[in-house]
């Protein structure tokens, strides 16, 4: 028997001892891995009225159900609090484990195969007095015994209660139960492990050779006319430019208005000046001297 198993049947056996005075609850929990591996845990857990009545602590009462069995706690790899529901008391959680040996772990019949990419589960809870070790009526009239399988994925069926991709089940103690559920192996990430834990191989797409060759022809065609198209614009810019240094000339002068920087006229001096009065100098009359009459006509006439 491994030390889970006997962890699972202290705990039925503690509960039973419990329910003669008063009511308590037995959670088993399950979270499925997708490289086919499970975390497993267990919860015991009093009422809070029968807490209050007694004036007793959950970890009191825990402490004397479990005084002469295996402790829960010494397989487990931590421990926490629990209150849920109107209980109180202990989670134990124990060290992951193979998916095969799930039913090993809780102490139950439950088995959970892989199918494709889901996992399926199945498995048959007995309750009953026999099944339970057998302790009388009152016994299984204050036990509540909880189910809870968390799925990688998508929950796609079972014959219990979905929330998410946890699926719980609430036997009603005194029966045998079957229980069964269907769910995605694989997370809503879509990181996928195989069966034997590595992670799975992706092959990509080969190009054919041809479309290599037809690429890289046509990156050599591009960046050939784009040399061209610069090379091209270097020569017009070139061509353009002057062979020698340009001649600079000084700015051509600016005619002063009429009359600027003449002499003034003086008053009553007719317009235009004249002689000695700023206005320019007269010029001699030109003598014309006759034509002679017996000289022959020049040609033209004139000359």
């Amino acid at each position: 028997m491994t030390p889970t198993r006997r962890v699972g049947t202290a705990a039925v056996a503690a509960v039973l001892t419990l329910a003669l005075s008063g009511c308590v609850r037995m959670g088993v929990e399950l979270d499925l891995k997708p490289d086919d591996r499970v975390d497993s845990s267990v919860v015991l857990a009093v009422e809070d009225r029968y807490l209050d009545r007694t004036g007793q602590s959950p970890d009191d009462v825990i402490d004397m159900l479990t005084r002469d069995q295996d402790d829960p706690a010494r397989d487990a790899v931590r421990t926490e609090q629990f209150e849920q529901d109107g209980y109180t008391g202990t989670r134990y959680v124990y060290p992951e484990g193979d998916l095969a040996g799930v039913g090993e772990q809780v102490g139950w019949p439950i088995s959970v195969v892989r199918e494709g990419g889901d996992y399926v589960l199945s498995g048959t809870l007995d309750l009953t007095e026999e099944g339970l070790g057998g302790r009388g009526a009152a016994s299984i009239e204050n036990l509540s015994v909880t189910v809870d399988v968390t799925f990688p994925g998508e929950v796609s069926s079972s014959n219990g209660t979905v929330d998410g991709t946890t699926v719980r089940w609430e036997p009603t103690v005194g029966e045998k139960v079957e229980i069964s559920a269907r769910g995605a192996a694989v997370g809503p990430d879509g990181d996928e492990a195989t069966a034997g834990g590595e992670p799975a191989v992706v092959t990509l797409p080969v190009v054919p050779e041809w479309m290599v060759l037809v690429l890289g022809l046509s990156g050599l065609v591009i960046l050939l006319l784009i040399g061209v198209i610069v090379w091209q614009a270097m020569l017009r810019v070139r061509d353009r430019r002057p062979d020698g240094p340009v001649a600079s000339y000084p700015p051509a002068p600016v005619p002063a208005p009429p009359g600027y920087g003449a002499p003034p006229v003086p008053h009553g001096a007719p317009p235009g000046g004249g002689p000695g009065y700023g206005g320019p100098p007269a010029h001699p009359q030109e003598q014309v001297t006759p034509a002679d009459p017996s000289r022959p006509p020049s040609f033209p006439p004139g000359y």
